[in-house]
């Protein structure tokens, strides 16, 4: 790009700046000869001055888009309490008594084996065919149009609940019900990601987990209370999913599209708009650049999907093309997605499910509000690590634990179970930066539809290990107890020590800094310490200009980059 077009008398106003002939001098100093370069390249977009702001000043100059990802993740909070209740319930004695379609040996009515097999079954296909088939509609029609469709699946399933009276229709419930927890876990990440400042992203994302959390916590205490109040009564708590469904609701209309849809999509004026009502507030932005910014980063990925696939086809087309999330750099990008819901599969996760209890989901809870601001500080590669190492001491510990003789004493019980908590807190943390990992790693252009096929695959493990675990564990079957740790720590080895090579750290990069490193190949435990070239350009407009002014570096930045209005 030719940056003889420099606006003259914008750059004369900020004294003391260089002039154009102090740029070209500039240009002969080896020392910025390759920050120039960058900044002038059609390839490179680069970074905001605001994004090397830190977190928290970020989200103090941000407040407005960070409250809104915040209460876009809210919707979480439905979704965990809506899960929470259609899994937990089966367990009330007025549900029992309603839908068991078997008898104890003392004539009771109990719910029959093939029918909660057939729940289970559904729920988890419900659940990946969310994952696997909603980013079409995210990607085609909209996030908005995406989530208001998971609303009106949410809306059929507690319909099904409120009023079904055989188990058969709880089954159409169990299968809404799955289909609208699968789609809404991975799309609300990928939103999340379009909207939020990148040094607060980590944050963000974690907190969708915090609102899952709160929402499983909050059914449980409704399940406990109507328990001891009218054990009879299970409707009252299916009705209270009528109110946090209205709650989803408000959250959906109140939220904008995602600007990089609307950028993808050629929607330019609509995409400013929102960045603008997202930022348009904060001192010394311009949002026709950071809208550039955005345009410019679409425009090149669709450059380089063109020349990979070719011209845009129409729908059954692109759906075979679906497949490029597979190949070469996408598809490393997409085995990044998926890591950390394997490894949490394979380290015990089945397990963790079976000791769950309020403390437990309490233990978890803490966690992932610990992790949710410790993220952009530690990084996502040094948490990952970190949490793979501390699970498998967990697995070796309990297994060891179960070789004890039986009965064992009052301090190696209480000790089992810290280490059980212990155990619990790391695969949450394991859990948590799994879905951080889906909503960031896929390129813009191909993020929903990576989010979902990783997620996708971490249930389908999920399901092998749901259906053999009470095996495992049956004092009828192998009754392996607390050795069936063990298993665990051998299978999940391998996946464990490969982490290490396949794991990078994305805090605090924008989109187009994530996929110049993915086209690069950038060694994954380089990330962190990685020099972008929209770095690079970032620090040319400094030099050039001699100033750290942002409102300043913006102006002129977007002439050098094209991407002004």
């Amino acid at each position: 790009m030719n940056t003889a077009g420099i606006n003259t008398e914008v750059v004369e106003s900020l004294a003391p700046v260089p002039t154009i002939m102090d740029e070209e001098k500039m240009k002969q100093d080896p020392a910025h000869i390759e920050n120039i370069d960058a900044l002038t390249s059609d390839d490179v977009v680069m970074r905001s001055p605001f994004d090397d702001f830190g977190p928290w000043k970020t989200a103090k100059i941000f407040k407005k888009a960070t409250a809104v990802a915040l209460f876009a993740a809210f919707s979480a909070c439905a979704d965990g309490f809506q899960i929470s209740i259609t899994n937990t319930i089966i367990a009330n004695t007025g549900f029992i008594k309603q839908f068991g379609t078997a008898t104890t040996a003392t004539g009771a009515p109990a719910l029959a084996a093939n029918v909660l097999s057939i729940w289970g079954g559904i729920g988890s296909m419900g659940q990946g065919l969310g994952m696997i088939t909603m980013h079409f509609i995210a990607d085609r029609f909209g996030r908005k149009i995406a989530f208001y469709c998971i609303w009106l699946v949410l809306l059929c399933c507690i319909c099904c609940e409120s009023f079904g009276r055989v188990w058969q229709v709880w089954l159409v419930a169990k299968l809404t019900s799955g289909y609208a927890v699968g789609s809404v876990q991975f799309l609300t990440g990928s939103y999340v990601t379009e909207i939020a400042p990148a040094r607060v992203r980590g944050f963000l994302l974690l907190f969708y987990s915090v609102w899952y959390g709160l929402g499983q916590l909050f059914s449980t205490i409704a399940l406990k209370v109507m328990s001891v109040r009218n054990p009879n009564d299970y409707l009252t708590v299916i009705y209270c999913e009528w109110a946090v469904l209205g709650v989803m609701g408000l959250v959906y209309a109140f939220i904008p599209e995602s600007p990089y849809w609307c950028a993808n999509h050629g929607k330019h004026e609509q995409g400013r708009k929102i960045v603008h009502f997202l930022n348009g507030g904060v001192k010394d932005y311009d949002v026709d650049f950071h809208y550039g910014l955005i345009r410019r980063h679409v425009e090149i990925e669709k450059r380089v999907a063109k020349e990979l696939m070719g011209e845009k086809k129409p729908f059954w087309k692109d759906l075979w093309d679906t497949r490029e999330i597979f190949m070469g750099v996408n598809g490393f990008r997409t085995l990044i997605a998926f890591m950390p819901a394997a490894v949490q599969q394979l380290s015990g996760l089945a397990v963790v499910g079976f000791c769950s209890r309020a403390d437990t989901r309490v233990m978890g809870l803490a966690v992932t509000i610990i992790g949710a601001f410790a993220l952009d500080y530690v990084g996502r590669r040094s948490c990952f690590l970190f949490a793979v190492a501390a699970t498998w001491c967990c697995l070796i510990t309990i297994g060891g634990l179960g070789l004890a003789p039986k009965p064992t004493s009052t301090a190696v019980n209480k000790f089992t179970l810290f280490v059980a908590l212990m155990w619990r807190a790391v695969s949450t943390l394991l859990g948590d930066l799994g879905w951080s990992y889906v909503a960031e790693t896929g390129s813009s252009r191909l993020r929903a539809k990576t989010a979902g096929f990783a997620a996708a695959g971490g249930v389908c493990i999920g399901l092998v290990f749901s259906t053999s675990v009470p095996y495992m564990l049956s004092a009828q079957d192998a009754n392996w107890g607390l050795k069936t740790c063990f298993f665990f720590a051998g299978v999940s080895a391998p996946l464990m020590i490969s982490t290490w090579f396949i794991m990078p750290d994305t805090s605090r990069r924008t989109p187009a800094e994530l996929d110049e490193m993915f086209e690069k190949k950038v060694r994954p435990w380089k990330f962190r310490g990685y020099v972008t070239e929209a770095q690079k350009a970032l620090q040319a407009e400094r030099d050039l200009l001699g100033t750290e002014d942002v409102a300043a570096i913006q102006t002129v930045a977007a002439q050098h980059q094209g991407t002004q209005r």
